[in-house]
């Protein structure tokens, strides 16, 4: 007996923290896991043709990720082991980031892998999810607020990196946290026709191809580098 209570506790020390920080598994479509289904078929694609662009030219991985729950994990936590587990940014310049909305306990996080510590102070990341992303959030409009970070984000991940990138898709405008509009939001009414006669007269859109993705970098060096927010 009393060598069974020992090997229970043996299993239990040995096993449990392995699992605690077991790594996340995600469905990724890209440089998206959009589990928490915010987000369309068509944003998808423009986010994604704009973070393989910023692969192509520096090496960065930014993902986007939302998950309906943290299932009792800190953003912080969880951040950290997408980063790590799926090695995010290249190998040698760590130039990972990733951006994760959790829906249920209605948090955020951005978090940046080690080689872009240096390149983008923390500051930066805060104003992006507190001017351009959380406004859209409280407003309970995800899809707009999702596009304009990850746009920003992009930018400012490529800008580090000295290299420039093409944005395909509209990045919706600021919006006040102090604004007055519809859950919606996102373009004023006087200023469809304007936008229905520019997807009329602009180019046919490029489709992103998952078949020619060729993964993440294999990088994954993170330290805990980052913002969280709530709204």
């Amino acid at each position: 007996m009393f060598k069974k209570s020992w090997l229970l506790i043996l299993f239990l020390l040995v096993f449990l923290p392995l699992g605690a920080n077991a790594d996340i598994t995600l469905k990724f479509n890209g440089f998206i896991a959009d589990e928490a289904n915010l987000l369309s078929e068509e944003v998808e694609n423009d986010l994604n043709m704009t973070l393989w662009d910023l692969q192509k030219k520096s090496g960065a991985d930014l993902v986007v990720v939302t998950l309906p729950s943290l299932n009792g994990r800190t953003v912080e936590d969880v951040a950290l082991d997408i980063g790590r587990s799926y090695k995010l940014g290249a190998v040698g310049k760590n130039n990972g980031m990733v951006y994760l909305t959790a829906l249920s306990e209605r948090r955020m996080r951005i978090e940046q892998g080690l080689g872009l510590e240096s390149k983008i102070p923390v500051s930066a990341l805060e104003n992006i999810m507190n001017n351009d992303i959380l406004p859209y959030y409280k407003q309970n409009n995800y899809e707009s607020g999702i596009r304009r970070g990850t746009y920003l984000l992009a930018q400012t991940v490529a800008q580090a990196e000295g290299v420039k990138i093409k944005k395909q898709g509209v990045c919706p405008p600021a919006l006040s946290s102090s604004s007055s509009q519809n859950s919606r939001g996102d373009i004023p009414w006087w200023a469809w026709p304007i936008v229905i006669l520019g997807a009329l007269c602009s180019p046919r859109r490029r489709r992103f191809n998952s078949g020619s993705f060729g993964g993440f970098g294999g990088g994954g060096g993170f330290g805990g580098s980052g913002c969280s927010g709530s709204w």
